[in-house]
Formats: structure tokens, C-alpha cells, sequence
């Protein structure tokens, strides 16, 4: 390969984003540049005084169906394939000259997809010849430049003279091919969801939509977000308000504290919600009849977990919540939208992070998880626990549904095996003790109860205690009747139901069955 620089004689533009194209124009044509251009781009350039060759002209035929097709042609595409110094005698046997220099993007297709377009408009919005283009340029890069975004025109027009070195080409190819890579990726996985069955999933990681955070799990590992083009609604496209830029794991607490915030609130709509996270568990999670009265209740169901906690808030965060948070240091809060009284309190403290939350999830959202050798991928657990079958004699009193469906929501949120503590507050729910991440079920009943009674909570007695999956044998029972508990909620579905169902009747023990496991790893 050439390590040479190559002038710019001839370029072709042809563009759905013309920013900063007319600076472009006017510095290529000012250097000499033959410009070739198509349809609207042409149009633009010519209004402002920038000539140019219609491309027509080149190709010997006109534009035809509506634009669709343009760019396509032998001649076109031999002038950015044929290899310098290696080619010449035969293109000029076929009168090729060479095109130096292609600027080009593409029809916004993720914008068209964004919009909820009929299946006929996602299928005009499918560029062709500009992803030819796009790629014809990137891969003889060795001869000549491929310009994709007008971020990249700078390196354009910085030098006197139009030319660009092979290190400029290099990577404005891998730009290129980053570019149709990401492009063609989106159209798949809007096809996918398009198609209305049980399609596979293309996911649309782009380099040319990541962004660098601050480290990853730990300060020596690197890390980087990438964004859905179909989504600017969702976290990882929010700047935070005030505070430090987020790294790997505020963004995913963040996301942990927003879906659970986001689960209840489905549910209590009519409510004031908050949840507290603490390495992605639930540490406190609660529902009331005003977002102070709320926070209180989730930061009393684990005072100490709480600090350097990430708050997330269903309503407007108000003055008198940040005054009650201005002693206690958080990492993160998220809430649809702060008071301005509100933001002035939390101005103070620099390192503090404040985000928009996101909205709610227009569709089932997918889980990516790598492995060795592949990524595992699947359905984020969207169930609502709305259905419980008493299995035992004891029943639940018709006012402990409601703090049932709370504590389910809450409890798919904790890494399993997870247990959870729930009782029913003045006004409203709230967590008041978890045990979780244990490989022993039995564990996570001790530490959720011994958490409650470290809260202040001595008598279980109207708690309820929920389990992410079912109880394998009956000591899980029965350790639960020497803490107190009367109230039990589980998936069911083990082979040792009967079993559990006998020792909760045995110790005059109320018991569910949701029929739905929610195991979180």
C-alpha cells in the first residue's frame, strides 16, 4: 500500500445531511476540485454559487425512479475501484477517470424508524447506491478518500492543497465501514421487530455511537456506552444535569434504580415513588402518598445501604426532598424533572450526578450479555405479578394483595436467589428488608430478616415475605415461622410443593403461588 499523499482532483458529494456543506463546496472548488454531484445535494450547492458537474453527465444517463437510482454505474464505480499506478492503462482504454474523493451519507433511516413509519416508508428509506458508494471509496482507500460525516470535513480543508495522506484515508475508511456496518445492522433489527415473530435479534453496536466513560467495573479496566440509534429517549443517551461524567457501573445502578422505579410505577400510578440502589439490588423501595414521605420510608428500610446510593424518583423532585438530602451523600439521583429550588440545593454538591430518567419502554427491551466466545441474549423480565392462589389453609387478608404485587415487583429487581421483606406503610409499601446474591436460599431468608429487625422491624408478623423462585424443601418454611413470618409469596413449581405447603399449614403460615419465577443473575 501507497504512503504517499494523493491530490484531490475530482470528488463526488452526494449527501442526506448537507451541514456544513456549502464550507466544503467552496474550499474544494476555491483548490481547484472538480465537484460531481446528484439530485438535491447539487441543488443545494448550486444555490450557493458552488458549481458543480451533474453526475449524468459522467455516467452518460439520467437519474431515474424517483433518485433511487443515480450513483449505480460502471462508470462511477470503476473511477473509485480502479487502482492507481496499477489499472491506469486499462481505464483510460475505458475512458475512466478517476474520483479522488467521495463524500457521502446516508438517508437517516433510524430517523425514519424512530418515527413509527409504515413498512413502505422504512423500505424507501433503505439507501443503496450510497452505501455503494460509501464502500467502493473505503476499499480502495490506498488511492482513495471516503468522507462519511461533516464532523470529518476539517481534515478536508485544513491543508493548503487538496490532497490526504494514507494515514487520513486509513482511517476515514474505517469510519466508512463502521458507517454501512452500523446502517445495515439497523435496518435488520427493524425488519426484525417489523416482522411480528419470533425473529432472531440483530443488535446495533456501533462504534460510531459509543463514547468513552471514565473506567469499567474497576479504575484499570476501560469501558465505553454505546447507543441504540433507535432510542434518544433511553439512559445512555443522558448528559447528567450536574456532577462528574458517569462511568460503567453508575450507568448501570442508574438503569437498575430507573426499571425499578419504572416497574412500580406501572402498577401505583397514582403514587409517589423511590428506589435506592446499591450494586444493583434494591436497598430500599418505596411507595407513598408523597415523594418526601417515600424517600423517608426507602431510605429507612436500609439507612446504611443507602449511603452513596443511587436515588430514583417517579415524580418531580422538590425543594423540600433536597433540603431532606442535603446531609446524606447520594452518587445519582434520577426523576422525570427537578424543581428549580431543587437543582439550586444540589448545586452544591460538584460530584453529585442528577438525570433525567428516561421514559417508559415503548417495547420489550433486549438484555445483551457477553460470554465466552458469544453473548447470551434475551427478553428483559417485564412480568407483573397480578395473580396469587392461596395454597394453604391460612388465608392473605384481601388488604395484603396489594402489598404482595409491591413486594413481587421489587424482589425480580434483587440478584437472585432473592428474598424480599414488605409491609404495608401508612401510606403506602415499602421495603423492609433483602436478602440476596446467596447461592443458598436459606441465607437470604436470614440476612432479609436480620436486615428488617437491624431497621427497627422486631415483629414479622404482618410482613410479606416474598421469594424470587420456589422453595426447594420445607426448611425454608420453617425458618421463616421461627422469624415470625405469616405471609408468604412464591413462584411454586417444585417438586416439594406439597411439602411446603404441609409445614406452612403446620405453623399456621399463609401462602401463594404466582406461577411466575423471577430469577435476576
Amino acid at each position: 500500500m501507497p504512503h504517499n499523499s494523493y491530490p484531490i482532483q475530482r470528488a463526488l458529494i452526494s449527501v442526506s445531511d448537507k451541514t456544513g456543506l456549502d464550507d466544503l463546496g467552496r474550499n474544494l472548488h476555491a483548490k481547484g476540485v472538480e465537484i460531481i454531484s446528484t439530485g438535491g445535494t447539487r441543488k443545494y450547492l448550486e444555490e450557493h454559487q458552488i458549481p458543480c458537474t451533474p453526475i449524468e453527465e459522467v455516467t452518460g444517463n439520467p437519474e431515474a425512479f424517483d433518485g433511487r437510482m443515480k450513483t449505480l454505474s460502471f462508470e462511477i464505480c470503476s473511477a473509485l475501484l480502479f487502482q492507481r499506478g496499477k489499472d491506469d492503462a486499462e481505464a483510460e482504454k475505458l475512458g475512466i477517470s478517476p474520483i479522488d474523493l467521495v463524500v457521502c451519507n446516508l438517508y437517516p433511516f433510524e430517523n425514519t424508524a424512530r418515527s413509527d413509519a409504515e413498512y413502505d416508508e422504512l423500505i424507501e428509506n433503505i439507501d443503496i447506491g450510497g452505501v455503494t458508494l460509501i464502500r467502493a471509496a473505503a476499499k480502495n482507500h490506498a488511492h482513495v478518500c471516503i468522507c462519511t460525516d461533516p464532523a470529518q470535513y476539517p481534515r478536508l480543508t485544513e491543508n493548503e492543497k487538496a490532497e490526504t495522506d494514507i494515514q487520513t484515508r486509513k482511517e476515514l475508511a474505517l469510519h466508512a465501514f463502521r458507517h454501512t456496518a452500523r446502517y445495515d445492522a439497523a435496518i435488520s433489527n427493524r425488519l426484525e421487530i417489523t416482522a411480528d415473530n419470533d425473529a432472531l435479534y440483530t443488535p446495533v453496536l456501533s462504534a460510531e455511537t459509543a463514547t468513552a466513560l471514565r473506567y469499567g467495573e474497576n479504575p484499570h479496566q476501560n469501558a465505553w456506552v454505546y447507543q441504540d440509534p433507535f432510542s434518544e429517549n433511553g439512559l445512555a443517551h443522558r448528559i447528567p444535569l450536574q456532577g462528574k461524567a458517569l462511568s460503567y457501573n453508575n450507568l448501570l445502578d442508574a438503569d437498575a434504580a430507573w426499571r425499578c422505579t419504572y416497574d412500580l410505577s406501572q402498577v401505583f400510578q397514582d403514587r409517589h415513588i423511590v428506589t435506592i440502589i446499591k450494586h444493583l439490588n434494591p436497598c430500599g423501595a418505596s411507595v407513598s402518598s408523597s415523594a418526601l414521605q417515600a424517600l423517608e420510608d426507602a431510605w429507612a428500610g436500609d439507612p446504611v445501604s443507602s449511603f452513596g446510593g443511587i436515588l430514583c424518583f417517579s415524580t418531580e423532585v422538590t425543594e423540600d426532598v433536597a433540603a431532606w438530602l442535603d446531609d446524606k451523600f447520594i452518587e445519582i439521583i434520577l426523576a422525570p424533572s427537578f424543581s428549580k429550588s431543587a437543582l439550586d440545593i444540589f448545586s452544591k454538591k460538584k460530584n453529585l450526578r442528577v438525570l433525567i430518567s428516561p421514559e417508559g419502554e415503548h417495547s420489550t427491551p433486549i438484555m445483551i450479555r457477553s460470554i465466552s466466545g458469544g453473548w447470551v441474549v434475551q427478553e428483559e423480565d417485564m412480568g407483573e405479578d397480578q395473580s396469587f392462589n392461596i395454597k394453604t389453609d391460612k388465608t392473605f387478608p384481601d388488604e395484603k394483595n396489594m402489598t404482595a404485587e409491591f413486594g413481587t415487583l421489587v424482589t425480580k429487581h434483587l440478584r437472585s436467589n432473592a428474598i424480599a421483606l414488605v409491609q404495608e406503610t401508612e401510606n403506602g409499601f415499602s421495603l423492609i428488608g433483602a436478602g440476596m446474591g446467596n447461592p443458598n436460599r436459606l441465607v437470604s431468608i436470614s440476612q432479609a430478616v436480620s436486615k428488617a429487625r437491624e431497621n427497627g422491624h422486631q415483629d414479622l408478623s404482618e410482613a410479606v415475605l416474598i421469594s424470587d423462585a420456589f422453595f426447594p424443601f420445607a426448611d425454608n418454611i420453617e425458618l421463616a415461622e421461627k422469624d415470625g413470618i405469616r405471609f408468604i409469596v412464591q413462584p411454586g413449581g417444585s417438586i416439594k410443593d406439597d411439602d411446603v405447603i404441609a409445614a406452612c399449614n403446620g405453623n399456621d403460615i399463609a401462602m401463594a403461588f404466582t406461577g411466575r419465577r423471577h430469577f435476576r443473575h
